[in-house]
């Protein structure tokens, strides 16, 4: 008998959401955007913090909730530190068309306008031009390393000429004896 009182009491809990909660059923949790964008969850939080993302909104239970839009800020942050842009520099991009600036002022282009792609090209350049000068520098670098190393070549040569004479000397007096 006290089995049948419970299945009175049941309850369809799904007629209680809130009004707000297909809002929050639309966006990501910070777990899922991390597995999408291919990053760490500490990562996303790291962003945040360096203001390279808009604070996420939060469900009634505190959790942050992200957009497909914030997934492609992280990929977008993941792609230019792969093209070896630092964090300020990806801020500074990502300022031209998702970020409010640094006064808080919103962001000065819409996303794909000219404006935005042609300050982005400069700030690219930019860096394709210090990135072809460290390669020049390396380069530079790499050539020192190798002429040094035929130096220290030509010197073994000798030494090793003289040790494979010796030991084929050795190796002879060793069969005579034998």
């Amino acid at each position: 008998m006290r089995q049948a009182n419970c299945t009175i009491v049941q309850l369809d809990l799904s007629s209680l959401r809130p009004a707000i909660q297909p809002e929050y059923d639309s966006g990501m949790k910070i777990g899922e955007l991390a597995k999408q964008a291919g990053v760490t969850v500490q990562a996303v939080r790291f962003y945040e913090r360096w203001r390279l993302m808009r604070a996420p909104r939060r469900s009634p239970a505190g959790y942050r909730i992200y957009s497909e839009n914030d997934l492609e800020i992280v990929r977008a942050i993941k792609r230019m530190q792969h093209f070896g842009f630092s964090l300020k520099e990806a801020r500074r991009i990502l300022q031209l068309f998702a970020l409010p600036g640094d006064a808080g002022k919103d962001p000065p282009y819409g996303r794909g306008s000219q404006e935005c792609l042609r300050e982005a090209a400069v700030i690219g350049e930019q860096k394709l031009k210090a990135m072809n000068e460290q390669i020049g520098a390396l380069a530079g670098i790499r050539d020192e390393l190798e002429e040094v190393l035929r130096q220290v070549r030509e010197k073994l040569a000798p030494a090793k000429k003289a040790a494979m004479s010796n030991g084929l000397r050795a190796s002879a007096k060793a069969r005579r004896r034998g």
